[in-house]
């Protein structure tokens, strides 16, 4: 096992090296994929990388989804994203114990019911057989359907990997493609650890004769936690993040616990899609991000074997609509 967690650790590495020359925006494919699953992760920044016992992990480090406490995990999230587009999301996972933590996962995003004017097929494409579709609309979707497997392969290492299936769909057109997501998780002390992720290593994904790849990020994390007394704890994340597509990232989030029932969390991505803006500074250029500063509650109730979670987050978006996203959790058994 020991032997399986420095191999994993090494392909991560060496997949992140391949493509680290790599920072072409637009360059990624299946953009959805980067949109933050989880109204407790995206109000921490989306530093979520060495989070734990949460089944929407399965949507980030699949090294997270077990939890210990309990044998059965689902949550159910929705996000009102940006200009009418959706997102729907749930996840159920199983902890075998020793075996480890199986879990499946689907997420769908897109928008019905887009006005359509299909006089304006390019020249270039006359020759393509394309379907003459005469509705007034379309709609466009894309998919995810994912089976995650975990295990604690050490008492303080745990290990974990996805694997998905992606489909893309506009009007009558789809397009498919596979990936893998690799995680880690190491305990250094109580009260710290430290992870590594590898998200959507995988096939390009193809429309007629082109072919684009999906969003490969390697991502490394570490978080700081501990209780200030029997009333109150709290949680600092950091995650260092970098894209196929863009330069490198850094994701924090603050976690503050009351009473075990209730957290307050808030959080920033720094440089996330940075912009430079003339304005009117007389320093020149203004660096500026479209999507910056999080925040959200949660609440949480525990019933006999059973314990249900409520999560929000509010997400600021420079230049469009704020975001809002809502999760509902469930945990039972032992």
């Amino acid at each position: 096992m020991k032997k399986l967690a420095v191999v994993t650790l090494m392909s991560m590495l060496y997949a992140v090296t391949g493509y680290g020359q790599v920072a072409k925006s637009g360059l990624d494919a299946l953009a959805f994929l980067n949109i933050g699953i989880g109204a407790k992760q995206v109000a921490l920044g989306s530093a979520a990388t060495t989070m734990s016992g949460d089944p929407n992990q399965i949507f980030w480090n699949p090294a997270g989804i077990i939890n210990n406490s309990s044998k059965f995990g689902a949550s159910v999230s929705y996000n009102n994203w940006l200009l009418g587009l959706n997102q729907e999301s749930g996840v159920i996972t199983y902890n075998m114990g020793e075996s480890g933590t199986f879990g499946v996962g689907f997420t769908s995003f897109g928008v019905n019911n887009i006005p359509a004017d299909r006089d304006l097929l390019p020249s270039n494409l006359s020759s393509l057989q394309i379907d003459n579709q005469t509705s007034s609309t379309y709609n466009y979707r894309d998919m995810a359907l994912i089976l995650s497997y975990a295990r604690q392969v050490t008492d303080k290492l745990t290990l974990g990997i996805n694997v998905k299936y992606l489909n893309e769909s506009i009007d009558n057109m789809s397009a498919n493609a596979f990936a893998i997501d690799l995680g880690s998780i190491y305990n250094i002390t109580d009260f710290w650890d430290v992870g590594a992720r590898l998200d959507n290593l995988g096939s390009d994904i193809k429309y007629y004769d082109i072919s684009s790849p999906i969003p490969l990020t390697f991502s490394v994390g570490t978080s700081v936690h501990t209780n200030f007394s029997d009333a109150v704890g709290g949680a600092l994340d950091v995650d260092v993040v970098q894209p196929q597509d863009l330069g490198q990232l850094v994701y924090t989030g603050v976690d503050v616990n009351l009473i075990k029932v209730f957290d307050v969390r808030a959080g920033y991505k720094f440089n996330y899609s940075g912009t430079k803006d003339a304005g009117n500074s007389l320093r020149g250029p203004i660096s500026t991000t479209i999507e910056g500063f999080s925040a959200g509650v949660g609440a949480n109730v525990k019933l006999s074997s059973y314990n249900l979670r409520f999560d929000y987050s509010f997400t600021q978006m420079s230049i469009l609509n704020n975001v809002h996203q809502f999760t509902l959790s469930f945990n039972w058994g032992k």
